[in-house]
């Protein structure tokens, strides 16, 4: 069964390179889980900022049995070296030229909705561990504490006096 795929550019020009991108990307995701019904992905420029650069917006909705998946992205750069040092990562990666990759913003949602699907797939399969609901209820009767003796209570107190 082959999944609908809708490619929308509201605010930029449809770029061919970037539909046939997004149309590969789907196709990998329908083979991780085969249920899906439609996919909607919509590739934006939310603001634009000419002096430094436009920044991408990567919108994807995932129709599945019994549920609705959207997954929004950004443009990030913290996603992309967050496991890096400051030093390191400010020899290796022009900041504005990340936030204007489209491939970095489509890269990272299609992983964010790898996730997502590979999580509901886990929920449909019923493989998610469901811990037991606490047990709530009230006692009907006490049990009643032993009492002291005479001889526990003078041995308590020669103890004490010593």
């Amino acid at each position: 069964m082959t999944t609908p795929i809708t490619v929308a550019f509201p605010r930029t020009k449809p770029s061919a390179w970037l539909e046939g991108e997004v149309h590969e990307r789907v196709e990998r995701l329908n083979v991780l889980f085969k249920d899906i019904l439609s996919c909607r992905v919509v590739v934006d420029i939310p603001h634009r900022h000419h002096q430094k650069g436009n920044r991408f917006s990567v919108r994807i909705e995932l129709a599945v049995p019994g549920e609705d998946l959207a997954i929004t992205r950004d443009a990030n750069v913290y996603g992309m070296v967050k496991d890096s040092d400051e030093a390191s990562w400010s020899k290796r990666f022009d900041v504005e030229a990340a936030r204007r990759d489209i491939r970095l913003v489509l890269a990272d949602a299609f992983d964010a909705a790898k996730r997502r699907l590979r999580d509901y797939a886990q929920i449909r399969r019923r493989q998610v561990k469901r811990h037991e609901p606490p047990v709530r209820g009230f006692a009907t009767t006490m049990a009643a504490r032993p009492r002291r003796t005479a001889a526990a209570s003078a041995r308590r107190q020669t103890a004490g006096a010593r």
